[in-house]
């Protein structure tokens, strides 16, 4: 039987729409490319996201990336609140789960710094029943230590009774291996209509 819902939070109860954000800036393409590649396309990225690192360390490797934009880099890095828009259906999502039955948690690569600076985009958390991001425990995404942490936050979950929803394949695959019913999220119809070929 199925008893939880598990949600990645990007590209599926918010967008994470980055390049919109960076072409807002209209640098000539050279440079919008170099800081694509400097910020959101670089392995500080995702260090970001553990943070294991300090926010100076990330900020420096991504500067010492492209050294002739550092100044706009810093700008880029510091608005990351604009990448970042709560999905309309998301409070009612939520409910309608908890409404059958179920309890939804949340599972994300996310930032402390980006949590900061999305809250309002973010006010869905207190309707969930709980969750982990990755800042909380030096971990991410697909390494399975982070879904290890979230049932050892909550050992009422069992892999084997949980559907995990995430927009990223790799990240689906990880969790499947590990016992959970995985399911890449495209759009909320298509996720519920793929969520009730397991009830």
């Amino acid at each position: 039987m199925i008893r939880n819902i598990i949600f990645d939070i990007g590209g599926v109860l918010v967008d994470y729409d980055w390049k919109t954000y960076l072409e807002s800036f209209h640098f000539p393409p050279e440079k919008t490319d170099a800081i694509a590649k400097a910020t959101f396309l670089s392995a500080a990225w995702s260090e970001l996201d553990r943070e294991a690192l300090s926010i100076d360390e990330i900020t420096a490797m991504m500067t010492a990336a492209a050294p002739q934009y550092a100044t706009d880099i810093l700008t880029v890095f510091h608005g990351l609140r604009h990448t970042i828009r709560r999905r309309g259906y998301a409070c009612d999502l939520i409910r309608s789960l908890q409404g059958r039955g179920f309890r939804v948690y949340y599972l994300s690569n996310y930032s402390s710094h980006t949590r900061n600076q999305t809250r309002e985009a973010l006010d869905f958390l207190p309707l969930m029943d709980g969750g982990l991001f990755s800042y909380e425990v030096k971990q991410v995404k697909p390494e399975p230590e982070i879904f290890a942490s979230l049932l050892a936050r909550y050992p009422d979950i069992r892999p084997e009774e949980s559907v995990f929803f995430d927009d990223s394949a790799v990240n689906v695959e990880a969790a499947r291996r590990l016992g959970f019913h995985g399911i890449v999220f495209r759009d909320r119809a298509q996720a519920m209509a793929d969520l009730d070929r397991y009830l």
